[in-house]
């Protein structure tokens, strides 16, 4: 129950007002929800009774929501993720010694050993160490709430409350075909490539946010004419003239470089990988060990 003032709300009873708001009917949002229209209604009733106002008027084509009900279902959401939250944090509370939940950006692997966190399980086996790999804003959204401990992110997270250390960090390159102006050069500026067709790792990647910014602050929209989550495929793009490759510095090990040249930026972007977690957990022991762990081992 989360309680707001002297009234207490159920979070099931909430999901179930945002379902009928949005159906504009019973029996759509009880499908919707898997529950019975009985057992909807009544979820509806108790809500109410708690709000002490009517939140939906039947009608021959369904219900209509009060003005009581536009106003709560603008807070809604935002109740349900409070309350959510704080599931979540109680639950964290609860397996703060036994369990560890890491999320680790698409992409960090390539920088960061996935060896580091197989030692540390190895070495704190009484700890169950979860990992998975998600976007970069999921991976902290997902910190945020207290669904994960820690957090591998691509790029700064200047956010109050949250405690972060740099882990790793690698160049960006311009990969550039033979026979390209680019070809003969050592290094390259954003500048030069304002009129040129580039290829970038797609959205997932902070890399993508990065580049686009950049090139904004200096005045022009970058043309990009095409995106993947596939490192190789930037290199056979590149090397089938189809445009010009941003890429981290890491994917070159994997790269031949035949007829192809990997040229830095003059302005130095980086892709930056950093270890972050809540602020109140520092003193969590899962969360303690495995920050450590990794400032001795990075």
């Amino acid at each position: 129950m989360l309680k707001i003032g002297d009234i207490f709300m159920n979070t099931k009873d909430l999901k179930s007002f945002k379902a009928v708001y949005e159906e504009r009917s019973i029996n759509q949002a009880a499908k919707k929800l898997f529950i019975t229209p009985q057992g909807l209604s009544k979820n509806i009733r108790a809500l109410e009774t708690e709000l002490d106002t009517v939140l939906f008027e039947r009608t021959r084509q369904g219900v209509k929501p009060t003005e009581s009900a536009c106003l709560l279902y603008d807070r809604a959401e935002v109740l349900i993720r409070q309350f959510k939250a704080v599931e979540n944090g109680i639950r964290q509370l609860k397996n703060r010694g036994i369990v560890l939940r890491i999320g680790c950006a698409c992409g960090v692997f390539n920088v960061l050993p996935f060896r580091l966190v197989q030692r540390f399980t190895e070495e704190n086996s009484r700890i169950r160490v979860e990992w998975n790999e998600y976007p970069n804003q999921e991976v902290k959204e997902r910190v945020a709430d207290s669904k994960l401990e820690y957090g591998v992110i691509v790029g700064e997270w200047k956010e109050p409350g949250i405690s972060q250390r740099k882990l790793a960090s690698r160049e960006i390159y311009l990969l550039v075909y033979e026979g390209h102006p680019f070809y003969g050069l050592d290094q390259i500026s954003f500048d030069k490539v304002r009129d040129e067709n580039l290829i970038l790792m797609n959205e997932h990647f902070h890399m993508f946010q990065d580049f686009i910014e950049a090139c904004l602050i200096r005045g022009f929209k970058p043309r990009i004419v095409a995106k993947t989550a596939d490192p190789n495929f930037l290199y056979k793009l590149c090397l089938q003239k189809f445009g010009l490759a941003v890429v981290p510095g890491f994917v070159l090990e994997d790269f031949r470089l035949d007829h192809v040249k990997a040229l830095p930026f003059r302005e130095k972007l980086k892709w930056d990988v950093y270890g972050a977690f809540r602020e109140d957990n520092r003193n969590y022991e899962a969360v303690r060990l495995f920050d450590e762990f990794l400032k001795q081992n990075t």
